[in-house]
């Protein structure tokens, strides 16, 4: 494929462009869906493609194209480079100049994926319904996924950017609930990632989630009070994610981010770090450059609760004359845009169990629908998943109850994270124990 982007790069220069990208994809993927206790929909596709990215006096063009036939690339950089010419001019629009020394990082790509067959993935995937089905058979499933994918991505610019990486992934989840003597739990979910087929646990996954639903059984209206809430690692990322949107440049630079002009300041509990690594070994977001070809590397974004850095493509890198960060993200059908890679936050001192031994009342939250301000961080979420915990213990699963506040003020509120850390999605977070939070019974 690095022939076939270098192929791009001199079309686009013949043509004028002043600078060119070729972003080159060529993989397969494998998808299996099931709803309502079956197999509902079952997939593999091919994924090919390239992303033409061209400059004229400062202009941008892009054109993509989902192959890789010779003919329809020269027919997809004449597009990009007319559209470059018709573009206003944007001082920020280069292409970066080196990828600096690419990292390389253990257990990207398993080679094993490339023998696997579609009947293989569906037994995967039927292994992962059955197995939730059968732990219980009051347990009803709603929805759920098997996914899988492999492939390489090629970058080649016209400032010497020339690098290649290949990957697999495999990411599978279900969700349901379980109903007895017509009592339904309220809604829960369990979902799982990894890069190597040897490492993929559908069973755990299924128990895992068969356990939650019914441990929902029997709730009942909660109570009205101001005190502690314990976070689940999957609750805890929603908070979270606003927090890394409030960090990106592209925010930033567009007004849109709460982090305005607060480097080196204090903007959490001194007892939050988060770190954005993309070099884990296997993770889930792990790569050795980004969109772009720059390389990656470590980032602390908060550390002890100090804001300490924002996440940066070339573009808006350029916007304010720095270096870009390594943190262009997107594929070839799209313009790099700004996103981070596996987000690491700190574990703490104390386990699970004792964070809910300290509590003389609070309330334990698996699961909370909220749909928080990105801007303010202003929420009012409904708890889906819950426990009361008097005395150091759960009492019993709770409905019809709602937290608000504002996770800007509750992330300055931590009194304890959990030892034991949970892989949720590209993060990998603890249990978070917030003090003095509004909990309201509906």
């Amino acid at each position: 494929m690095i022939e076939l982007g270098e192929l791009a790069i001199k079309k686009a220069l013949e043509l004028g462009a002043d600078q060119a990208e070729a972003f080159l994809v060529k993989g397969k993927s494998f998808y299996v869906s099931f709803e309502a206790n079956d197999i509902k929909l079952a997939k593999s596709q091919i994924s090919d493609g390239i992303g033409i990215r061209v400059f004229k006096n400062k202009g941008l063009g892009f054109s993509s194209v989902n192959t890789l036939s010779q003919e329809k690339v020269i027919d997809t950089v004449s597009n990009a480079v007319r559209l470059a010419n018709l573009a206003p001019a944007d001082n920020a629009n280069s292409l970066p100049k080196t990828s600096g020394e690419i990292p390389e990082i253990k257990d990207l790509y398993d080679p094993q994926v490339e023998n696997l067959s579609m009947e293989q993935v569906l037994d995967y995937a039927s292994k992962l319904l059955k197995t939730a089905i059968n732990y219980d058979q009051r347990i009803l499933i709603d929805s759920g996924v098997f996914a899988g994918s492999y492939g390489e991505n090629v970058i080649v610019n016209s400032q010497g950017i020339k690098v290649s990486e290949r990957g697999s992934s495999f990411d599978y989840g279900i969700m349901g609930m379980a109903e007895d003597k017509g009592e339904v739990s309220c809604f829960q979910y369990e979902f799982d990632n990894t890069r190597k087929l040897s490492e993929i646990n559908v069973l755990n996954t299924a128990v895992n989630f068969a356990e939650k639903v019914l441990k929902s059984l029997g709730a009942k209206k909660g109570e009205s009070f101001q005190g502690p809430v314990i976070l689940e690692p999957e609750v805890l990322g929603d908070f979270l994610s606003i927090v890394i949107g409030a960090v990106s440049a592209n925010n930033i630079q567009k007004k849109m981010s709460r982090f305005i002009g607060q480097l080196n300041q204090k903007v959490v509990s001194q007892d939050l770090t988060i770190e954005d690594n993309a070099l884990l070994p296997g993770g889930a977001a792990s790569s050795g450059f980004d969109r772009e070809g720059v390389a990656r590397k470590p980032l602390k974004i908060i550390e002890n609760g100090i804001l300490k850095a924002y996440l940066y493509n070339t573009y808006t890198a350029n916007k304010e004359n720095r270096e870009s960060t390594g943190h262009a993200a997107g594929g070839a059908r799209s313009i790099p845009g700004v996103g981070p890679t596996n987000i690491l936050i700190n574990a703490g001192e104390k386990s699970q169990a004792d964070l809910v031994k300290e509590t003389k009342k609070g309330l334990f939250v698996t699961r909370l629908s909220v749909q928080p301000d990105p801007f303010s961080g202003d929420f009012s979420g409904v708890v889906k998943g819950g426990f009361l915990i008097e005395d150091g213990v759960f009492k019993r699963p709770v409905i019809e109850t709602m937290i608000t506040g504002n996770i800007f003020a509750l992330l300055n509120q931590i009194s304890g994270l959990s030892q034991e850390r949970k892989k949720v999605g590209s993060f990998l977070i603890p249990y978070c124990r917030i003090e003095d939070v509004s909990i309201t019974s509906g």
